[in-house]
């Protein structure tokens, strides 16, 4: 690492166990301190960070962040950056065991300092919402909603029932029906936002930034809802969430569509096939809601996440499980992929009830399980962890998991190919109020983890491609295992694999040469 660290490690007046010196950092940071009261250490911080001339700050404290931020903004030279990081809820209230508490928090500042220097910044893209905004609603809440909304905006309450939603927030075009068949009638309207209420059964429309559902609320949820549609109108920099790589795109070649895999994997319409080159594929940024299903799906990686990107994602888990100094290997570690949403969730209130659990589970925080790949899961077991556990939503808001359940399949047979075991793989998933029995679940999964033989050989990742993850995972097993699976059959269809070509029927024509984006067909003229 090249920035000039300082850390802010607060013990909430000395209530936790928290103790530096039992910190293995990878490099000594110019400033480190131990705060009891950070309204008030900060400042003798915030001194000695403008003497040393900091790049970042790391700060663990549970305070208002904006104490912080005004004291280290306030020296007249150009601020530090600043990261923030819970220890107290992430490792000193669920663990007992100071000893392993202060293993995990290692590990987690040690990935939170390396993936800080390797982040980019996301490209923006400016969006505007106006304040027409479709309720759709046959009851008394969508009138007690609208007027929560007069002051600011222009709702409009339609009895009709929505069909269907597409566009994004500031465009959203809804086809409505009326009547009963065979008298139904359909009608579009415009709108920046929409809002449906059902009294018996989640709408069948996926929700969205801007498109909120909600089953028969009360007027506490009327007025939360009106406080959010109100933060959703005006002027946004959107993050660009997926950049797009045409060269590799394997959506065809010699004037014949191919893949287009990316396109049903997405659940909002953002993804399609370019009007002025069928062949290759386009992004609606405006539309993309960031779960990473297309990520997950793109056998060439072609499209790729902008934050975490490929290599933050890889160098997080690096960071997390390499061996800390002394240590000779033989703990059964846990990486966690958690969602945004009720992933986070679980862990946010494991840590503030607090809800013991195994603090050899190391979290990954992703947008949504759907952005988990078979590469991210393989990568994991071959940097040495000894299990992988998906912790997510119950009911995915981004709609149905089928990729994802074909890819856990896919490393379940890789992981029994090499003698690892299926069951190191687990996925849980919990829904609001059932947070205590996915803390259980997950217990119970990494406490009958053992160690594994896979032990990371400490060479960095230099290709964060799919396929070439894959590829490599597949050698360390091979290497380390001493196993050689051969051949193994997998129902489901897999979108890259060993392409088998009967000579008996080929007629040289040459149409898999041309076709094929990823050039891994090639005519040999002499034989």
């Amino acid at each position: 690492m090249t920035a000039n660290w300082g850390l802010f490690l607060c013990n909430c007046r000395r209530t936790l166990s928290l103790d530096p010196e039992r910190l293995v950092l990878p490099i000594a940071p110019s400033v480190l301190s131990s705060a009891s009261d950070p309204e008030t250490d900060i400042h003798e911080f915030a001194k000695r960070a403008n003497r040393e001339e900091l790049d970042r700050v790391l700060i663990s404290c549970c305070a208002d962040r904006g104490i912080f931020e005004a004291a280290l903004n306030g020296s007249g030279r150009r601020p530090p950056k600043l990261h923030f990081i819970n220890l107290r809820e992430s490792c000193f209230l669920p663990h007992a065991d100071p000893e392993k508490a202060h293993a995990k928090a290692t590990r987690l500042l040690r990935a939170a300092m390396e993936i800080a220097e390797a982040e980019e910044a996301p490209a923006l893209n400016p969006l505007t919402a106006g304040a027409r905004i479709l309720i759709a609603a046959d009851g008394p809440q969508g009138t007690e909603l609208a007027e929560h909304l007069r002051d600011v905006a222009q709702p409009f309450v339609d009895r009709g029932r929505v069909v269907e939603i597409k566009g994004r927030l500031g465009d959203f075009h809804v086809t409505i029906e009326d009547g009963e068949a065979p008298d139904v009638t359909r009608r579009e309207l415009k709108a920046d936002q929409v809002v449906i209420f059902s009294a018996n059964e989640t709408p069948s429309v996926k929700s969205r930034t801007g498109c909120h559902l909600l089953l028969n609320p009360n007027s506490a949820d009327l007025a939360r809802l009106a406080e959010r549609i109100r933060e959703l109108i005006g002027e946004f920099l959107k993050p660009v969430h997926v950049s797009y790589n045409a060269d590799t795109c394997a959506g065809g070649t010699a004037n014949q569509e191919a893949c287009g895999i990316c396109i049903t994997a997405c659940p909002y319409d953002a993804i399609s096939r370019d009007p002025e080159n069928h062949l290759r594929m386009q992004v609606d940024h405006m539309a993309c809601e960031g779960c990473g299903a297309c990520i997950s799906a793109c056998p060439t990686s072609s499209l790729r996440f902008t934050e975490p990107s490929p290599r933050e994602l890889y160098q997080r888990m690096a960071a997390l499980l390499t061996p800390l100094p002394g240590q000779n290997g033989g703990e059964a570690w846990t990486i966690l992929f958690h969602c945004g949403e009720q992933g986070r969730k679980v862990l946010d209130e494991a840590g503030r009830r607090p809800l013991p659990y195994p603090a050899s589970v190391l979290p990954v925080e992703v947008p949504c399980l759907r952005y988990v790949s078979e590469a991210n899961i393989l990568a994991a077991f071959s940097l040495g962890a000894a299990g992988v556990a998906l912790l997510g939503c119950e009911s995915c808001p981004h709609g149905e998991r089928e990729l994802l359940y074909q890819k856990l399949d896919f490393c379940r047979l890789t992981l029994e190919a090499f003698g690892l075991g299926p069951e190191r793989l687990r996925l849980i998933t919990a829904e609001s109020g059932t947070e205590a029995e996915a803390i259980t679940t997950l217990t119970g999964f990494a406490d009958t983890l053992e160690a594994t033989p896979v032990q990371w050989d400490g060479r960095p990742m230099r290709q964060w491609e799919n396929r070439e993850v894959i590829t490599q995972a597949i050698r360390t097993f091979i290497e380390q295992t001493g196993r050689e699976p051969g051949r193994r059959s997998f129902d489901a269809p897999y979108p890259f694999a060993f392409a088998d070509v009967k000579e008996s029927g080929c007629t040289m024509c040459r149409s898999c040469v041309n076709v094929c984006p990823t050039h891994a067909f090639k005519l040999d003229e002499k034989t």
